[in-house]
């Protein structure tokens, strides 16, 4: 039987990645696990909490945590327009695919974290020899009682070992892909509320501009 742990040389990749669990030469260390080469690798829980986007006739809230009302000096801004209609719908069509993406990844999450311990065969079995007795009482096969001969105790498959060998190095690297996700999809949470701050921003701006006061000695022409 193949040693599924074992590297394969494969044409298509020239460049395989290739762990170093060479660790520390202390003596002292009795742990035989391979070092963290992965860091963190929790993968994080991931809502989307608008269902659309604020308004922005409310006042602006910087989700920075700065303070909105500060100013700093500079030139002033040529003249230009912003389409809160646009903007507004372009951030409501984000927030619903987000929502999907959103969607798609919980549930990719959760499969790969619940199927951790069997999804590789570790947890497989052989079947027992000759009849077997069935905890439901009905008959068939794949079930053994305590009370039955061991020969019809089912046995774990030659696969079952290195398949823990092999998920106890892979299982590390699938929740940091599920990380990696995790983490864009807060990255672009972030970007759709900063987007709808700058809107909330202009629509301030824009509530607040006014012609200036005419000359104090009146208009002479």
């Amino acid at each position: 039987m193949t040693d599924i742990t074992s590297p394969i040389t494969s044409k298509y990749d020239q460049n395989p990645y290739t762990p170093d669990f060479s660790g520390s030469d202390d003596s002292n260390n009795s742990d035989d696990s391979p070092p963290d080469i992965l860091g963190n690798t929790q993968s994080p829980k991931v809502t989307v909490a608008w269902d659309a986007h604020r308004s922005f006739n409310d006042a602006p809230n910087d989700p920075n945590g700065g303070d909105s009302q500060s100013t700093t000096g500079g030139d002033d801004a040529q003249d230009f327009s912003v389409n809160f209609a646009t903007l507004g719908s372009q951030i409501n069509s984000m927030l619903t695919k987000t929502k999907t993406l959103v969607t798609e990844y919980e549930s990719l999450r959760t499969k790969v974290l619940g199927s951790e311990d069997t999804v590789f065969g570790q947890t497989s079995m052989l079947p027992g020899q000759g009849p077997a007795t069935f905890v439901n009482g009905n008959g068939g096969t794949g079930f053994w009682s305590p009370n039955s001969d061991e020969s019809q105790k089912p046995s774990p498959t030659a696969f079952a070992e290195p398949a823990k060998k092999f998920a106890a190095e892979m299982n590390p690297h699938q929740e940091k892909a599920l990380q990696a996700i995790g983490a864009t999809l807060e990255l672009v949470g972030e970007y759709i509320a900063l987007v709808n701050y700058s809107g909330q921003v202009y629509s301030a701006a824009d509530r607040k501009s006014k012609f200036p006061d005419p000359p104090s000695k009146g208009v002479t022409g």
